[in-house]
């Protein structure tokens, strides 16, 4: 790529600073297999100075890498069956958007299928699937790409060199990261597709607790006579119903 004149843009694009607010606002719902979801999200301009920072040429890659459950977790390539596709079609896709200015924000939304095959969690373990973006653009009159990327574009050897844990805090080797041919992280993110608890044992087990709430009620009433005296009166006279009731199917099977 040819360099031609470069601007006084921002010094470090790929920071922390302006990194973490590129993306933001995801709505990951759950849904059960063979159904489709809206997945969606906030693409902002974080750099104000509106003399060089729009960005242009703006190209995102948001593609589905990841199948995950308690005991497993497998790679969305060409060798999973029946993954989500986004827009019904792809399991990756790229989204062109010409420019964007300082401290906008456009809404992406995707459209996501699943069908009844597609993998997806028992009814108490939910599935996952992670999605992961990569987002290049310039600013005007700067030749050189800003490349933006999340956990999903590396390798778990790279990501180890990348991104450290101690103690409480995130190290990031930006060095290395830049050696790679990225300026900066952004997030990955995720939706569920579990099937859904039937309703009819959670029926059952409200009908059981209401069933021995009234018969501790009914014990407690006969066990303290006087005390609930209409109530006493009902139980006796349901209980003088139930025995007529019993004796009269007594005769039935005597005749």
């Amino acid at each position: 790529m040819t360099t031609g004149p470069v601007m006084a843009d921002i010094n470090d694009p790929g920071s922390p600073a302006y990194a973490n607010k590129v993306l933001s606002g995801f709505v990951t719902p759950t849904v059960a297999p063979g159904e489709g979801l809206d997945f969606s999200f906030n693409l902002t301009n974080p750099y104000k100075n509106e003399s060089v920072d729009v960005m242009t040429d703006i190209n995102l890659t948001v593609g589905i890498y990841m199948y995950a459950t308690q005991e497993e977790s497998v790679l969305v390539d060409d060798s999973f069956s029946h993954p989500p596709l986004i827009d019904d079609e792809v399991t990756q896709k790229e989204i062109p958007i010409s420019q964007l200015a300082p401290s906008n924000t456009t809404r992406i939304d995707l459209h996501i299928e699943t069908s009844k095959k597609t993998p997806h969690g028992s009814y108490f373990s939910q599935s996952t699937y992670f999605l992961r973006f990569n987002l290049t653009f310039h600013f005007p009159m700067n030749n050189t790409y800003v490349v933006l990327k999340s956990r999903g574009w590396f390798t778990d050897e790279q990501w180890d060199r990348v991104a450290s844990l101690e103690g409480n805090d995130s190290i990031v080797n930006r060095t290395y990261l830049k050696s790679l041919g990225v300026d900066g992280l952004i997030p990955d993110s995720s939706f569920g597709v579990k099937t859904p608890i039937p309703k009819w044992p959670l029926a059952l087990i409200v009908a059981g607790a209401v069933g021995l709430s009234c018969m501790a009620l009914c014990n407690y009433a006969l066990d303290n006579p006087g005390r609930y005296p209409r109530l006493e009166k009902g139980l006796y006279q349901l209980r003088g119903k139930l025995s007529e009731f019993r004796s009269k199917l007594k005769d039935r099977r005597r005749k």
